[in-house]
């Protein structure tokens, strides 16, 4: 297995693609509602966790791009160098917010009914990736950092697919038939996941295995996408009416998370959904793509404004409304001053923490895709 630097000219740099930060925009978007507005979605706070699951097929879907177009590039793929992007685009912000978090507990954590020791625990776990594998019920963690638990199991995927791929990709058997056995993988996490939440109950809603499917679904989809060429978005994408359909109807009226059907049906669904959009939205400069509504709604400044910021946003948004609960009383008031600082605080941290480490991202990376 090669994990030596690749080597040879830089690729041109694709311009972003307004359509992805769109999905992102509207993820979030999902995500802050459930958090903000529960009363107003049927789902309630459940509703959430669906935006979530299309940041999972999304994030497999733009690794393993990147780093097919770094194998087809050079014959190898930069381990190393894909390790520090991730540290340099996912840590400076998280680490902020874990800094933050401490500090208001210690500061202000008796009158925000905040408990210190759980915010040190929740922050350790958050530290080393591993918030979605302990239970909470006995260990006080705040509740504005149980969103922290997604990015543990998309941390957790990054560390081990970047070595999985470049294993397969150095067997020739293995590369040949790649698509199948990320595909078989897909379908035996699937039961895994039926099997724990049969087992376990609802705590095993948060644990990896639940979330690799939807994660190799989208890198299924990137996969496909080098096969064909791009042609399997074109196929995709005639399905992605249906998938629109879909997606509105369960964040609309979901399923309990405590229930085996959103193991056994709406993940898988919703996955395979996610992945036709995505196809769509990914049909480079074609014309039929560009016509479809979508795209265009997709390709809109807001969502395009806060997909860029969805980092932040998610990190942020539910630690701002807890806090600002215990000083405005007026719901609607509490809404608007919440999302207000929210939006604030996640243009600070895009601006002066995010981009700051991107730069220095660039030096790592031989490929880009928006």
């Amino acid at each position: 297995m090669s994990v030596q630097p690749a080597v040879g000219p830089r690729l041109r740099t694709k311009p972003r693609n307004a359509a992805l930060d769109g999905i992102r925009g509207l993820a979030i978007s999902a995500v802050i509602a459930s958090h903000f507005v529960p009363a107003f979605i049927p789902g309630g706070f459940k509703g959430g966790a669906y935006g979530v699951l299309i940041f999972f097929v999304l994030s497999g879907y733009l690794i393993t791009t990147l780093l097919l177009k770094e194998y087809d590039a050079s014959g190898r793929i930069d381990i190393k160098a894909f390790y520090v992007r991730r540290a340099l685009r996912l840590l400076p912000a998280l680490y902020l917010f874990l800094l933050v978090a401490l500090v208001l507990t210690f500061a202000f954590g008796t009158y925000l009914r905040m408990d210190s020791g759980g915010a040190v625990v929740g922050s350790v776990l958050a530290f080393f990736y591993v918030f979605n594998w302990v239970d909470f019920a006995g260990l006080h963690i705040p509740h504005s950092m149980t969103p922290l638990w997604t990015l543990s199991v998309e941390e957790q995927f990054y560390l081990v697919w970047p070595l999985a791929l470049t294993l397969m990709l150095g067997i020739p058997v293995l590369k040949r038939h790649l698509q199948g056995i990320v595909l078989s993988a897909v379908v035996i996490f699937t039961g895994l996941g039926i099997l724990a939440y049969l087992s376990f109950g609802l705590m095993s809603y948060y644990r990896t295995w639940t979330w690799i499917a939807p994660l190799l679904l989208g890198v299924s989809l990137a996969i496909a996408q080098r096969r064909t060429q791009g042609r399997i978005g074109a196929e995709l994408g005639r399905f992605s009416p249906i998938a629109w359909c879909l997606l509105l109807l369960v964040a609309f009226y979901p399923p309990t998370l405590d229930s085996v059907v959103t193991h056994a049906v709406t993940v898988p669904l919703l996955s395979v959904a996610a992945c036709a959009i995505i196809a769509r939205s990914t049909q480079d400069g074609s014309a039929q793509s560009q016509r479809a509504l979508s795209t265009r709604v997709l390709g809109s400044p807001l969502l395009v404004y806060l997909g860029r910021r969805s980092y932040g946003l998610y990190l942020w948004n539910l630690i701002a409304l807890e806090t600002l609960e215990h000083f405005i009383e007026n719901p609607a008031l509490l809404i608007c001053c919440a999302l207000a600082v929210t939006l604030a605080i996640a243009e600070a941290s895009y601006r002066w923490v995010e981009m700051p480490a991107l730069s220095l991202k660039h030096r790592f990376e031989h490929v880009q895709l928006g």
